[in-house]
C-alpha cells in the first residue's frame, strides 16, 4: 500500500483512544470500590457511572472523528473511516442503552433493581439488554479488526506483530466470552465464575488500547523523551 500522511490530530486521537482503553477497566473498579460482573454494570454505581459515561462517550466521539488512511480500492473493501464510524456509534449506543441492572454481583445494584430506582437510562429490559450486548460486541470487534487488519498495513515488522497479537487477543476474548455466556445459559458452569465477563472484556479493551497507543507512535514519543533526558 502506498505511503500516506495522516493529520497530526489522527495521531492524537490514536493516543487518546489507547489511553482510554487502558484506563477504563482500571478506573471503574477503583471508582466503585468493588469488582462487578461486567464493565457495563459500572453504569449503575454513582461515581463509576460518571467515568463509564465519559470514557465510552469519548471513545465514540474520537472514533467518529478519526479518518485514518484513505481506502485502497485495490486491496480493501472497508475504509478506516467507515469501520471507526461503526465502532464509534456502537460505543455511544452502549452508553445510551446500558446493560440490565440484574446479575451485577453487587448487593447495592441488586437493591436498585428491586426498588427500580434506575439512574438515567438504567433499566431491567431484556430487549434493550440485547441491543446493548450487540453494540458492545460490535464496538470491541471493530477495534480488534482495526488492530489486526488495518494497523498492519505499515512496514514496521515489530509493530505489526503487536497489532496482530492485540487483534487476536480481542477476537479470542470475544469468542471465549460468547462460549461462557452460552454455557451459563445452559447451566453448564464449567470453569466459569461470577467475573468471567469482566475478565474477558478487560483483556480485549486493554489489548486494543495497547494497539492504538503503538499506532499513535506513543512508544516513539517515549523513546524520544528518554533520549532527551539521557543526553
Amino acid at each position: 500500500m502506498p505511503s500516506q500522511h495522516l493529520q497530526v490530530s489522527d495521531y492524537r486521537i490514536r493516543k487518546l483512544i489507547g489511553v482510554l482503553g487502558l484506563s477504563l477497566p482500571i478506573l471503574l473498579p477503583i471508582a466503585a470500590w468493588e469488582f462487578l460482573a461486567s464493565i457495563s454494570h459500572y453504569y449503575y454505581p454513582t461515581l463509576s457511572s460518571l467515568f463509564f459515561i465519559i470514557i465510552l462517550s469519548a471513545f465514540g466521539l474520537f472514533l467518529i472523528s478519526y479518518k485514518g488512511y484513505t481506502k485502497d480500492i485495490n486491496s480493501e473493501q472497508i475504509s478506516d473511516n467507515f469501520l471507526t464510524n461503526i465502532g464509534g456509534f456502537a460505543a455511544l449506543i452502549v452508553v445510551f442503552i446500558p446493560t440490565v441492572c440484574a446479575e451485577s454481583a453487587s448487593e447495592a445494584i441488586d437493591l436498585i433493581c428491586i426498588n427500580e430506582t434506575y439512574p438515567l437510562f438504567g433499566h431491567d429490559n431484556k430487549t434493550l439488554n440485547t441491543i446493548h450486548l450487540i453494540s458492545a460486541g460490535v464496538f470491541i470487534l471493530c477495534m480488534g479488526w482495526m488492530s489486526k487488519y488495518k494497523f498492519t498495513k505499515g512496514n514496521k515488522t515489530m509493530h505489526n506483530k503487536i497489532y496482530k497479537t492485540c487483534g487476536n487477543l480481542v477476537f479470542i476474548s470475544v469468542g471465549l466470552l460468547i462460549i461462557g455466556i452460552i454455557l451459563e445459559k445452559l447451566d453448564l458452569n464449567f470453569l466459569i465464575n461470577t467475573y468471567y465477563v469482566y475478565f474477558f472484556e478487560t483483556v480485549a479493551v486493554i489489548a486494543f488500547g495497547i494497539s492504538w497507543l503503538v499506532k499513535g507512535e506513543a512508544l516513539e514519543n517515549f523513546t524520544d523523551f528518554k533520549e532527551k533526558i539521557m543526553s
